[in-house]
């Protein structure tokens, strides 16, 4: 036993050296070129499949941010860019059409103060206002504009009292005239009288605005014209067409001192052959009121053909609620935050259709 060699270590070692200079060596060969006879065999083998011929769409996405189309079809839905002020421009043409958006945050204080002074003068201003943020519709052959604006909106609030009250204002009203009537009989320099218990506003506080847009044309032909026999191609709008632009954005807001809501917002939505428009101000006047102006723009591109409608409704507070409990059990009030909702149980007490087609 003595006399023998015992030799340790090594072995192992080499056959890990080994294997690792083999696992190299096969990465150095797979990345070498194959042969021209191997490159046709495998053409032969794999064939790439044609690609289908494409019909040329025919809009152009004129947004340079987001995201460039290049006529791919596919939707854009704007969103503000990386950049400070936020803004987005986008912008997309069909035909004769060239529809429009853009987006900012709420006017600053002196723009705020501006509008107070010089714009809309007498006006108490809403909350919030986005008052640089606009949806246009143009025909550029024909210099034709519909576009949709917060100022504009807003010039058409009522600069006089309309009347409505908040639910607690009978009770505070009657509180204090009982407190009048218990007083001794002796003057006192705090004394009120009867007009001072009266509520007065100077403008409609609910914001309300029957805007539909603000129509600039050059040519006084190309307007408009009222025509209420006529209706909104439900048929073709209800079609699953494929979306090629989408938008949405709030004008103005205001939650009415926390008695309700009172807002105005616009929603457009571009197909291939049409676009739809929705600008809705939905009022909510907690436990007195719900209103909805609805306003409808239907472009028909190949027809060169306008249509507008415009649509009120409101109704009594109590008497939506109480609908809204014969089949909902749960949360009756959240249903009357829902604008969709609301505009869909309340009875119309006005509609208006207007026409252009363009020669």
């Amino acid at each position: 036993m003595s006399g023998r060699k015992v030799v340790r270590g090594g072995g192992i070692n080499t056959i890990e050296v080994n294997a690792a200079r083999e696992i190299h060596m096969r990465t150095v060969r797979a990345r070498i070129p194959t042969s021209a006879a191997a490159d046709k065999t495998s053409q032969r083998d794999f064939k790439t499949p044609a690609s289908p011929l494409k019909t040329p769409a025919r809009h152009v996405c004129n947004n340079p941010n987001n995201p460039p189309c290049s006529h791919c079809g596919t939707m854009i839905v704007p969103s503000p860019s990386a950049s400070l002020p936020l803004e987005d421009f986008p912008s997309m043409t069909i035909n004769d059409w060239t529809i429009s958006t853009k987006k900012r945050p709420i006017l600053n204080s002196q723009e705020l103060e501006h509008w107070e002074k010089h714009e809309l003068r007498g006006l108490t201003l809403p909350e919030m206002i986005f008052g640089n943020s606009f949806v246009r519709i143009e025909n550029t052959r024909y210099g034709w504009t519909l576009q949709f604006n917060a100022l504009d909106a807003l010039k058409l609030v009522n600069l006089a009292d309309s009347g409505i009250r908040v639910s607690y204002s009978k009770k505070w009203m009657d509180s204090k005239q009982k407190k009048q009537s218990q007083k001794s009989s002796s003057p006192s320099e705090f004394e009120m009288d009867d007009s001072s218990l009266q509520i007065a506003h100077h403008y409609d506080w609910t914001y309300t605005t029957r805007y539909k847009g603000t129509e600039r044309c050059q040519n006084e032909k190309y307007r408009l014209k009222r025509d209420d026999t006529q209706s909104l191609p439900l048929d073709k709008l209800a079609r699953p067409d494929h979306i090629l632009f989408y938008d949405d954005m709030i004008l103005f807001e205001d939650e009415l001192a926390d008695n309700g809501i009172s807002i105005l917002n616009v929603k457009i939505r571009v197909m291939n052959e049409r676009l739809l428009l929705l600008s809705r101000f939905f009022l909510r006047v907690d436990n007195v009121l719900a209103r909805v102006m609805d306003t409808r723009v239907c472009v028909e591109f190949d027809e060169n053909k306008v249509m507008r409608e415009f649509k009120e409704m409101e109704g009594d507070y109590k008497s939506l609620l109480a609908r809204h409990r014969l089949s909902h059990s749960h949360d009756p009030k959240a249903a009357l935050r829902d604008a969709n909702w609301v505009a869909q149980n309340l009875p119309q007490i006005r509609r208006e259709f207007e026409t252009l087609i363009f020669d």
